[in-house]
């Protein structure tokens, strides 16, 4: 069963659904509730927010134990099988001028150095701002030279970014996702791709919280509930090419 317009579709088969819209190299992956082929060449990675703020231990910060090992696993298999990667993280303006009250608010309230831009311990500089320690990738996390590095500014990563033109001027329609925290930023700049039209998949093993565990069931029942998909990294390593 096609799903969509002429230009633009998904092809459904039992528990198999078609995301590729004939663009080769297609290639098969498992997901929870069955199996997904899809094109690299127009799919990319995106690595929400696994940067020093968020998870450096300097700042008692931490991340979930495997988090990293299995993002280092999903980045090689994308990069092995040709998708693009970027890297997606906070980075505000010195001056913090386009960030609204709710943005600063909800920082503010949650941190106890005063929020984005505020002074980091042991001089580690000021948090969240462009160019400063907080905003680097965690140890582990090494980008190549070709990857795309996103500045963000609120939850989403489409918000205010140029995310959305690298994205659709490289011809992209599928999006795979990954960092924390899974029901916030990873959740928001996931539900703004699926607004713009593309298809999301969430690397569930790639991904992680601070917050109850309850959040995250309800992001991955979500998730799969709207049009979304969940599979892992070590999927992702075993997909297949299909025959033209």
């Amino acid at each position: 069963m096609r799903i969509g317009h002429p230009n633009n579709w998904w092809e459904v088969s039992g528990d198999t659904i078609d995301i590729s819209r004939a663009a080769p190299p297609r290639h098969q992956i498992l997901h929870s509730e069955g199996s997904l082929i899809f094109s690299p060449s127009h799919s990319a990675l995106l690595i929400i927010d696994m940067q020093n703020y968020f998870c450096a231990t300097e700042l008692k910060r931490a991340p979930t134990s495997g988090l990293i090992p299995a993002i280092q696993q999903g980045v090689a298999a994308a990069r092995s099988i040709g998708m693009h990667i970027g890297w997606v993280n906070w980075g505000n303006r010195l001056d913090l001028a386009n960030l609204p009250p709710s943005v600063l608010y909800a920082f503010q309230r949650n941190s106890e150095w005063g929020g984005i831009g505020g002074s980091l311990p042991q001089d580690l500089g000021p948090a969240l701002v462009k160019d400063s320690w907080s905003v680097q990738l965690v140890p582990g996390l090494i980008p190549d030279a070709l990857d795309w590095r996103i500045d963000k500014y609120r939850l989403s990563g489409f918000q205010g970014t140029v995310l959305d033109q690298i994205l659709r001027s490289h011809q992209i329609t599928t999006l795979f996702f990954a960092g924390v925290n899974v029901d916030q930023c990873v959740f928001a700049t996931l539900l703004d791709a699926s607004a713009l039209g593309y298809d999301t998949i969430l690397l569930s093993d790639c991904a992680a919280t601070t917050s109850p565990a309850f959040a995250e069931q309800a992001t991955h029942y979500n998730i799969a509930r709207s049009g979304g998909f969940l599979t892992t990294s070590a999927s992702l390593n075993t997909t297949h090419i299909l025959p033209h």
